[in-house]
């Protein structure tokens, strides 16, 4: 990805910021010299929809902060001076902002996310400044706060492209907004631009990126969006630090959360654990041994909110057919199709009581008072943007999870 006026790299990548020769080489030095790169964490929240690659993303806020204090010279210094000054994704809010979700596990996430993002920086200064005190020494300018801004930045902007083996800051495709209904970016590399054969290893250097966005024939002066964030509010707040307003209200589903079955695990008697183990249950069943799924009512652009049981993904009832298994039984073939009616009855049973354990972290207040204090919220003007968004998901993870419990408790196996 290089440009053809000048032969420069076009996008900020994790590759550029080795190279010591490009844009990004005194980066691609310090971190030779202090080895800073080996102590980053890697990829974490394995357990999730989406890993984070956080050597990736550090690395990349190290780039844009080095790139914005690089004065007129620097190769992204516009890019830089056109990102915002803020960031509302939930690793920026304060104890007191994050307290609005109450019980969501957003919350837990986001006080995870700011301590990794301390972490992070601790690995790399004074490392970076010691390794070159002349780009990196100047303490205000790679502050902690400007690192996590910046860690933030790439989380909400970077793209990872995989042929290229790569996480990259592509200037250009911020001037689109995110819209659920829009189309997708999708990244395509030329193969006829470099020959790569399984025993060498992909020159990103050499690649073209043909990066495609629909913009529906809008006109002049229009704001252009193209999907890239997730469909549900409470992705979108955690990644982006944005929620889509009033889309519940039209019908569509926007709410999702995380819920995890190890406490119905932990609850098993010591004989059942032991199976479970023994018989390597979860391995042998595809069940993945975080024990945390996603219980959704996005249905899908435009289409309706799902509804009910219709919002439990299959992986989590297999999961919980495999917590119902009894020692003394037969396995069965598959967990992806019903058990017998007591087996059944005990895999709903375990998903009520862990998703009512889960609606308890939010009895601090009633559904109509959620209601009310978002419409106080809303009307409250930009001040109080941070804690509308805080109640609008908090809100429709409550709405969620009463009409999942309702469903289940309408519906038990006969």
């Amino acid at each position: 990805m290089r440009s053809r006026a000048d032969g420069g790299a076009l996008a900020m990548t994790t590759t550029e910021a080795t190279r010591r020769d490009g844009a990004l080489a005194a980066l691609a030095r310090a971190l030779e010299t202090s080895g800073a790169r080996a102590r980053l964490s890697g990829t974490i929240e394995s357990e999730h929809e989406f890993p984070l690659d956080s050597t990736s993303t550090a690395t990349l806020a190290v780039a844009l902060m080095q790139q914005t204090n690089g004065g007129a010279s620097a190769r992204w210094r516009a890019y830089c001076d056109a990102l915002p000054a803020a960031v509302d994704s939930l690793m920026m809010w304060s104890d007191e902002e994050l307290e609005v979700l109450q019980g969501s596990a957003l919350r837990q996430r986001a006080v995870f996310r700011r301590d990794l993002c301390k972490r992070e920086y601790d690995a790399l200064f004074p490392a970076l400044a010691r390794a070159d005190p002349e780009t990196f020494g100047d303490v205000e300018a790679y502050s902690f706060d400007v690192f996590r801004w910046a860690y933030a930045t790439v989380m909400a902007r970077a793209f990872v492209l995989p042929d290229l083996q790569c996480m990259a800051l592509l200037p250009g495709l911020d001037i689109y907004n995110s819209a659920r209904d829009a189309e997708k970016c999708v990244v395509e590399r030329d193969e006829g631009a470099c020959e790569v054969d399984d025993s060498s290893s992909f020159d990103e250097s050499e690649a073209r990126v043909t990066l495609r966005v629909g913009v529906g024939g809008v006109q002049a002066g229009s704001q252009l969006f193209h999907d890239y964030a997730d469909h549900a509010s409470g992705g979108a707040l955690l990644e982006f630090g944005f929620v889509y307003h009033g889309e519940r209200e039209r019908g569509s589903g926007v709410d999702a959360l995380d819920v995890c079955l190890k406490p119905a695990l932990a609850r098993l008697d010591a004989r059942s654990r032991a199976f479970l183990v023994d018989e390597d249950v979860f391995h042998k069943f595809n069940v993945r041994k975080s024990l945390t799924f996603e219980i959704s009512n996005v249905g899908g652009v435009y289409k309706p909110a799902l509804k009910g049981i219709e919002c439990i993904k299959p992986e989590m009832w297999r999961a919980a057919r495999a917590l119902a298994l009894r020692p003394d039984e037969p396995l069965p073939s598959s967990l992806d199709a019903r058990l017998d009616d007591d087996g059944e009855r005990r895999a709903r049973d375990i998903l009520i009581r862990v998703l009512r354990d889960e609606r308890e972290r939010y009895s601090a207040t009633t559904i109509d008072e959620d209601i009310d204090l978002l419409r106080r919220a809303s009307d409250g003007g930009p001040s109080r943007r941070r804690e509308a968004m805080a109640l609008d998901v908090r809100l429709g993870e409550k709405l969620l999870l009463d009409d999942v419990v309702a469903s289940l408790l309408a519906h038990p196996p006969s």
